[in-house]
């Protein structure tokens, strides 16, 4: 198995490099291609017209090559999937994120949205976040890699059909207080909002805290799962059509298309 391993932290993120490890762990090859500074929020963005600085860096992993691109987590996908790998790519995961990534924030987000471009080419996916509760918090990366690993080894053997990309989020609390693992939908409400924008004409910047409606959500969401103690697996697909509008405005169209061509048809 061919494994690409990404992020939106940067090159030196722990948590990038102790997926990789975990990854190493999966029989096959692993490539770690990954934004040089951090890329947080980036979204899906990709650097269009740009050209983008590839360096090889030293990898503390056997066996393991590393890249840093001066672009966007999705650039570093397509580049990964396109260029850097010798083979075609089997798995991409993209982690681990100091802080969860949940509810309608996945949107913005780069550790998610850099395997949109592994979903789009219908390769096996997974993005992976940990949640502390206090920002001061030790982060167990290492826990957290072990699930990843599991996952993985369980598309490898055909275990696990994984058409969607998995959204993980793991409480960053001790293994024997983890309730268990949950299969949840996404919330409909953001984790974090815009509590006020800063400075002048010249130069702003926007100021996060947490939402407070997290604590009302129903039973079965992934912000939800995580503030219970439980693994919170999400799958998670990109279809943009809004097939029931379809009808309506189908219904509408021959009018339209009076109005704005009766004069030509005279």
């Amino acid at each position: 198995m061919n494994i690409l391993v990404t992020n939106d932290d940067g090159i030196d993120s722990p948590g990038l490099w102790a997926l990789a490890k975990a990854m190493s762990r999966v029989v096959g090859q692993v490539l770690i291609v990954a934004p040089d500074k951090e890329r947080s929020g980036a979204g899906a963005s990709v650097s269009l017209h740009n050209d983008m600085g590839i360096v090889e860096v030293p990898s503390s992993i056997p066996g393991v090559k590393a890249y840093a691109i001066d672009g966007t987590p999705s650039d570093c996908v397509m580049l990964g999937m396109r260029k850097l790998s010798q083979s075609n790519i089997d798995l991409v995961v993209s982690g681990i994120n100091p802080g969860p990534n949940i509810g309608r924030d996945i949107h913005y987000s780069g550790t998610v949205m850099a395997t949109l471009q592994s979903y789009f080419h219908k390769i096996p996916s997974i993005a992976i976040s940990l949640y502390p509760k206090n920002p001061k918090e030790t982060l167990d990366f290492d826990f957290t890699a072990e699930v990843i690993e599991k996952l993985a080894n369980d598309i490898k053997y055909g275990r696990l059909q994984a058409d969607a990309i998995l959204n993980v989020n793991v409480p960053n609390i001790p293994r024997k207080q983890i309730k268990g693992i949950l299969v949840t939908r996404t919330a409909d409400t953001g984790y974090v909002k815009l509590s006020g924008v800063k400075g002048n004409k010249d130069l702003v910047n926007y100021h996060l805290e947490l939402d407070e409606l997290y604590s009302k959500l129903e039973e079965g969401t992934d912000i939800w799962a995580i503030h219970q103690g439980y693994i919170s697996i999400t799958p998670l697909r990109f279809e943009i059509t809004h097939h029931e509008m379809i009808t309506a405005i189908t219904g509408n169209v021959e009018a339209l298309e009076n109005e704005l061509f009766n004069d030509l048809l005279d």
